[in-house]
Order: C-alpha cells, then structure tokens, then sequence
C-alpha cells in the first residue's frame, strides 16, 4: 500500500473516532459523564433538539482554536434547552478546550469556523434541529 493510501487511511480513522465521540453519544445518558466531560453537558442539555419551526431552532459555538474562535457549532432547540444553562456549559467546556490548546502547545488551521445555521428539519422521530450548511462544523 503506498505511504500516502496509508496517511489518508489513518486520518480517516482518527476523523471517524472523532466524530463517533462527539455525535454519537447524544441520548439523555449523557448525564451521567457531565462532571467529568464539559462537552457531554452540553450534549445533555442540548438533548433531542425537538422543534416545531425554524424559530426555535439556534446554534452555539463549542470548542476552541489555537488562533482563536470556536471549532464548530452545534444546533439546539429554545423550546428544549434553557438558553442560560447551555451557554454556561458550552462556556465550561470552551474554558477547558482553550486549556488543552494552550498547555499542549497544539496548533490550528486558523481558518474561521462560520456559523452555519440551524433548521427545524425531518427526522425519524419527528422534527429536530439541525445545522443549516454540512461539511462546515468538523466537530458535528
């Protein structure tokens, strides 16, 4: 297999662990891991992100860049989540990214991380929010 095949294949892994850990823990369970992982609170609060219209759809901004902002969005509902509760975790959880970033010397792309939107859309279960643009939050 050549070297690059190689490269791209170990990213793709690592990618894809990272975004099975951050969306696919997204049930009430999420609860239990809050003290001990900021982003899992924010998840719980976040919860199922059911809606009725567009209206009650927003975004927060989680994580943070080693050139500054945040490293992705994540869509949420204001008839589900208490607006004050979920911008004081994801503030908990941004602290605590910026530290790792910081005290681990980690770089970034320093490329802005655009708020991509939200939308009441279709899902299994009924309507949900969602993020309006994919491919834009690498932390989905």
């Amino acid at each position: 297999m050549p070297a690059t095949e190689k490269i791209r294949r170990s990213h793709c892994i690592v990618g894809c662990a990272a975004l099975w850990l951050l969306v696919g823990c997204t049930s009430a369970d999420n609860t239990a891991y809050a003290a001990a992982d900021p982003l899992a609170a924010v998840r719980a609060l976040i919860g199922d992100a059911a809606c009725s219209t567009d209206a009650h759809c927003a975004t927060i901004a989680v994580g943070a860049k080693a050139c500054g902002g945040p490293e992705a969005y994540l869509a949420w509902s204001t008839e589900r989540s208490d607006g004050r509760q979920l911008e004081a975790a994801a503030a908990t959880y941004n602290a605590s990214r910026l530290e790792t970033v910081v005290r681990g010397g980690r770089v970034s792309n320093c490329a802005l991380t655009i708020d991509p939107g939200a939308w009441c859309a279709p899902v299994a279960a009924g309507r949900a929010c969602q993020l309006q643009r994919t491919g834009s939050s690498p932390l989905r």
